[in-house]
């Protein structure tokens, strides 16, 4: 462990598109991490968001140990292979009313720091890693949940071929006191 691939979860890293590329996080990538979560444009779309350097630490540690967790980062190729976001997520088994299902589902999660915001960044990553869990994976259906505020997160989504499954209102107590909708996407193999 500590990889950020779970077992069972096999993929071939790092996925790139010759722009972006997404590898298993690590500790070093704490600091960008941290750093681009801190701001508050971002801060409001993000859960759960470390309050000094060494949560941040620890929120990586803690994804990238988990048996069915799994956290990317995502650079920008180049000469730096500077960290402008982050995406992964957990593995479950799906509801079943009869036997065990032989298939998985995951629930996708991704953050990109705001200067690159509108830049394609995200939906490349999301364009590398759901063909990613579906064919090398064997994961059957990614799910994710979206304030339906956030219109760009929604497009980048839908972009990369998920569908609208509904929205529940008022449903998250959003920091600033107001309820906020939270739309469920997801997209199947």
């Amino acid at each position: 462990m500590g990889t950020g691939e779970p077992s069972g979860l096999q993929i071939a890293w790092p996925l790139s598109d010759g722009r972006v590329t997404i590898r298993p996080a690590s500790e070093a990538d704490a600091e960008a991490i941290f750093e681009y979560q801190q701001r508050p444009e971002a801060q409001r779309y993000i859960s759960r968001i470390p309050a000094t350097i060494e949560d941040a630490r620890a929120m990586v540690a803690e994804r990238t140990s988990a048996p069915d967790g799994l956290m990317c980062a995502i650079l920008l190729d180049g000469p730096d292979g500077q960290v402008v976001g982050d995406i992964g997520g957990r593995r479950y088994l799906p509801g079943s009313l009869g036997p065990e299902p032989e298939a998985w589902d995951f629930r996708l999660g991704y953050s990109v720091h705001p200067v690159m915001w509108g830049k394609g960044v995200a939906s490349a990553a999301v364009g590398l890693l759901v063909p990613a869990l579906h064919d090398q994976a064997g994961i059957r259906r990614i799910v994710a949940k979206v304030f339906a505020d956030n219109r760009a997160s929604i497009r980048v989504l839908l972009k990369n071929g998920f569908e609208l499954e509904g929205t529940e209102r008022a449903k998250v107590l959003g920091r600033d006191g107001n309820w906020l909708d939270d739309c469920t996407l997801s997209h199947l193999s």
